[in-house]
């Protein structure tokens, strides 16, 4: 296996290489197919982006272990470059230079995690005539740019659902908890601290009016740096008006381990609603005590109280060594889903994937995954994509909502 980047080796073994790819006419023979990655390997979102790496490449050894794909009467494998992104626009451009010109890749993936970075890449890669979808990244200003010009942007999909999926999670879950009475809301006031990204603040763009609408008010919207960690001058204002329902937004679990730690210290009782970062493995392990009572979303991989996921963090522990996480199984459904449509295409060819990608309909360990053409993203809902809310119960998250996916019931912190 072939690993290439400025980016250091991580130990994740069972690791991929070679390359699937295409058959050429004639009896060429095959050669690989490259897949460049671009992510955050380093900087306050490297677990994320890390852990995102490692499920690539377990995805696409397992196709390279099968022999690759046939593609044109011949067998070819896959060969994954990794760039790093460290969370920023222009470090990610940068990367996607190198991998679109010096390596000539035949796919871009960009990024992994980071929203304002895939924006910055869409103004690149299509100018080089590559198929690019992204990783994670929710912010619903991508699925706009691709509304707006879909023939500039007919040959990129988005592989996350978008950050109004949220919105909906974080204000019909703090509904309908209040309509049982199992939380409070007297003032109707709902407080924010977020992330200073284009995931952040789409997020808050499309939680803060639904809020608005049913007559709720903003007692403060802070925003921070990336990677912050100290959060007491946010929290002393909030003392002062101490909303309702408190929703912070990070993608460093750093950020959410330091916030909920100083949330306890200081007091403060609002409802806390966290997005993204309870999903990594070390913050429950960094918070401790501390998190205790916390809702957050999205609790998509839940290998306590689902026998699949369980069966699938085994698995990819075999494979790579690590606990199986929820960006792990969010990496190895985007990769494998790439690497089917690679497979149906018959080709790499932008306009053939993209078609294969309009007609998914795969069904992954954690959702089903079918695109709204439209705007090249998936469908989010029950039988889609969830986007559950989960709770943290003496140190093990639950899903409470909505019913359909609930493992526990809402549990007031102790």
């Amino acid at each position: 296996m072939t690993r290439t980047g400025r980016t250091p080796r991580y130990a994740i073994g069972a690791v991929l290489a070679g390359a699937m790819a295409v058959g050429m006419s004639g009896g060429a023979a095959a050669r690989d197919i490259v897949i460049g990655v671009i992510g955050p390997l380093s900087g306050p979102a490297a677990n994320s982006g890390i852990s995102m790496r490692q499920a690539y490449e377990v995805a696409a050894d397992q196709v390279n272990k099968a022999g690759g794909i046939e593609l044109g009467g011949t067998k070819s494998k896959i060969k994954l470059i990794f760039e790093d992104s460290a969370s920023r626009p222009e470090v990610g451009v940068s990367a996607a230079q190198k991998l679109l010109t010096r390596d000539n890749v035949d796919i871009l993936v960009g990024d992994t995690i980071a929203s304002s970075v895939t924006l910055a890449l869409m103004e690149v890669a299509p100018s080089f005539g590559k198929f690019m979808m992204s990783g994670q990244p929710v912010s619903i200003e991508i699925a706009k740019k691709i509304k707006s010009d879909p023939k500039r942007f007919a040959n990129f999909w988005k592989g996350g659902f978008n950050s109004d999926a949220y919105a909906e999670a974080l204000f019909g879950s703090a509904q309908d908890l209040i309509k049982k009475g199992s939380i409070k809301a007297e003032k109707k006031t709902v407080g924010f601290i977020v992330e200073d990204t284009d995931y952040g603040k789409s997020n808050v763009e499309y939680t803060l009016p639904l809020f608005k609408k049913d007559g709720w008010t903003v007692s403060s919207n802070e925003t921070v740096p990336l990677g912050y960690a100290d959060f007491y001058p946010q929290l002393s204002k909030l003392r002062g008006k101490e909303p309702d329902v408190l929703i912070s937004i990070f993608t460093s679990v750093n950020s959410g381990i330091a916030l909920v730690k100083q949330i306890k210290e200081q007091g403060l009782k609002s409802t806390h609603m966290a997005v993204y970062y309870p999903i990594r493995p070390e913050f429950l392990k960094g918070a401790g005590a501390s998190a205790n009572g916390l809702l957050w979303t999205p609790l998509y991989f839940d290998p306590i109280n689902n026998q699949k996921h369980k069966e699938f963090s085994e698995n990819f522990k075999k494979e790579a060594k690590v606990e199986g996480n929820g960006d792990h199984a969010q990496g190895y459904c985007q990769m494998s889903m790439l690497l089917e449509n690679i497979k149906k295409a018959g080709s790499i060819e932008p306009a053939k994937l993209s078609e294969a990608f309009a007609k998914t309909d795969s069904q992954c360990v954690i959702a089903r995954m079918v695109y709204d053409t439209e705007i090249h993203t998936p469908k989010t809902g029950a039988d889609f994509f969830p986007v559950p809310i989960a709770q943290i119960q003496d140190g093990v998250s639950f899903a409470i909502w909505p019913s359909t996916a609930a493992t526990a019931e809402f549990k007031p912190a102790k």
